[in-house]
């Protein structure tokens, strides 16, 4: 094992230019958003938007609603759409687990080129499923899981206490298993590649413990991904920037009580810009 830190340099990558429209910021899809669960879709689509992409759009099972009225630019369409405009996949934000979500989940096996990221019900399912966990060993583009404690435990098959007592271990151990970069949630997260390589992220803390935070972590990576970041370094920004989201929200609020995962994306644009700053100024000498 090899520990790093998060570099920020690579953002670089995402740095507007004069001559930039939406085509040039990538393609979001976020799959999930089953009855009574269509705001974790909305969440992570949202953030999606903060975190640079250039479209994002909602391929969700509950169709009842025809446009999210806080973000009218989310475009949303049926579970089973198209898929193959997008640059990054966003798979699992209250996709739920029952047959339509199944067949959710396999139409994105189906594009394992397109960088994904694999969070909340669709873990669940994964960790279920040697038939799922064989397409993640297959993939032509390594996956991004991102679990936390509890879901940890399932893809494992222990207790969340056993995920707690060996942070470290139990990243690497997911990571070899579903050979797929593991994002593991919590106090001072987990970045682990199936190389052995790693990230220890220091910024966030117990404001984010409210529901809704994964989908938002979710939607920033998926975003970082579609912008063509590579897919480690995306993990690792996309927990960096979230974490120091809501570390703006201690310091605005003065203390870690209120923060919400709707109130996220504004959070992060003003900490990603805050990121780019120095990096655009060195560009443009």
């Amino acid at each position: 094992m090899a520990q790093r830190d998060v570099n920020i340099l690579i953002l670089k990558q995402i740095i507007r230019t004069p001559d930039s429209h939406k085509g040039s910021h990538g393609s979001v899809a976020v799959i999930g958003g089953n009855i009574g669960m269509l705001g974790a879709a909305l969440l992570s689509g949202r953030a999606a938007f903060a975190a640079g992409a250039g479209k994002v759009w909602l391929n969700v099972v509950d169709q009842r609603l025809a446009v999210d009225p806080f973000a009218p630019e989310l475009m949303i369409r049926s579970y089973d759409g198209d898929l193959t405009q997008a640059t990054a996949l966003a798979v699992g934000p209250g996709l739920g687990a029952d047959t339509v979500a199944h067949t959710a989940i396999e139409r994105s096996f189906m594009q394992s080129h397109i960088p994904t990221v694999f969070d909340a019900d669709a873990l669940n399912m994964i960790s279920r499923s040697d038939n799922y966990r064989n397409q993640l060993h297959n993939r032509t583009s390594m996956a991004i899981l991102t679990p936390h404690p509890a879901e940890a435990g399932r893809l494992l098959g222990c207790d969340a206490a056993d995920i707690q007592d060996n942070r470290l271990k139990a990243a690497e151990r997911i990571a070899e298993r579903y050979h797929s970069i593991v994002v593991l949630k919590g106090d001072q997260s987990i970045v682990f590649h199936p190389s052995g390589e790693y990230v220890v992220n220091s910024s966030g803390g117990p404001a984010l413990a409210v529901a809704g935070q994964g989908d938002v972590l979710t939607g920033v990576i998926a975003a970082l991904l579609g912008q063509g970041v590579d897919h480690f370094e995306a993990a690792s920004l996309g927990a960096y920037i979230h974490g120091l989201a809501g570390d703006l929200y201690v310091e605005q609020a003065r203390g870690d009580i209120g923060l919400t995962a709707s109130a996220m994306p504004r959070l992060i644009s003003q900490v990603l810009n805050r990121l780019l700053h120095p990096l655009v100024s060195s560009s443009a000498l």
